[in-house]
């Protein structure tokens, strides 16, 4: 029996340990992500005319560009160990262009899998979700990125559409808690997702005789040494200067001796 590639409870472990020890980070990048998406959303819903609601659904698709790319660089940046920022939220902009076509190219794909009775579309909609951290990731084109994510998913499709689910389960809880719960869940995922990436991707390239650096382990982040640096030993107390041995106290000055005949001096 062949061993999995990456373990579901595993995933949502790291998740959950990297979600704990970033939370105050990752639920401000989330109302910041929520903020965004909603200004260029809402108000196409409020659109009467025709022309203005595909003028803000395209601004919406052109901008939930841009969010995918920021939630994909903070969420690898916890599988290799490090921590986020928020300059991840605007540097990824150079991947704008790829991003945007591997979109399109998925969107196609998936669609004309649905026309073709649905099973097909459903069937490469979870094999290939992989483009966009391939991108990112690795620098790909859009029509390599596809095809690397239908390479790293080969022989893993019935594991990834049980963690599909089960991403779907946890947010459907997160929910149910009058919504609130999403600030955890949602977070959470997005890392679980990046995680079964990584380990995709490192076991293809591991198989391919590659050289890729493995993912972090379900455990809270903390800062990690520069690989350029040695890491510094712990600071030393300060050590006090040596205290100098007790002097005698200092005694009278003596009076010189009188010669004899002339009185002493008072």
């Amino acid at each position: 029996m062949d061993q999995k590639k990456f373990d579901i409870g595993e995933a949502l472990s790291f998740g959950w340990e990297t979600f704990k020890a970033n939370i105050g980070f990752l639920i401000l990048v989330l109302l910041i992500i929520w903020v965004v998406e909603a200004i260029f959303s809402v108000p196409g819903s409020f659109a009467y005319r025709n022309g203005a609601l595909y003028v803000f659904n395209i601004l919406s698709f052109l901008v939930g560009i841009f969010v995918s790319i920021a939630i994909i660089k903070v969420s690898l940046r916890y599988t290799y160990g490090q921590n986020a920022d928020f300059t991840d939220l605007y540097t990824g902009y150079p991947y704008y262009l790829n991003m945007l076509g591997g979109s399109i190219l998925y969107a196609l794909i998936v669609i004309g899998g649905l026309i073709l009775l649905i099973v097909p579309g459903i069937y490469w909609g979870i094999r290939y979700q992989f483009y966009g951290y391939i991108i990112i990731d690795q620098d790909l084109s859009p029509v390599e990125a596809i095809k690397k994510s239908g390479r790293i998913a080969r022989g893993e499709w019935w594991h990834l559409l049980l963690f599909t689910l089960a991403v779907i389960g946890v947010n459907f809880l997160g929910a149910l808690a009058c919504g609130i719960g999403l600030f955890v869940t949602v977070p959470l995922t997005y890392v679980a997702h990046a995680y079964v990436y990584r380990r995709l991707a490192y076991a293809v390239a591991m198989q391919e005789g590659a050289m890729a650096p493995p993912p972090a382990m379900p455990q809270p982040t903390v800062p990690q040494p520069s690989p350029m640096q040695p890491a510094q030993p712990p600071a030393m107390p300060p050590q006090q200067p040596p205290v100098p041995p007790a002097q005698p106290p200092a005694m009278p000055p003596q009076q010189p001796p009188v010669p004899p005949g002339q009185p002493p001096q008072g």
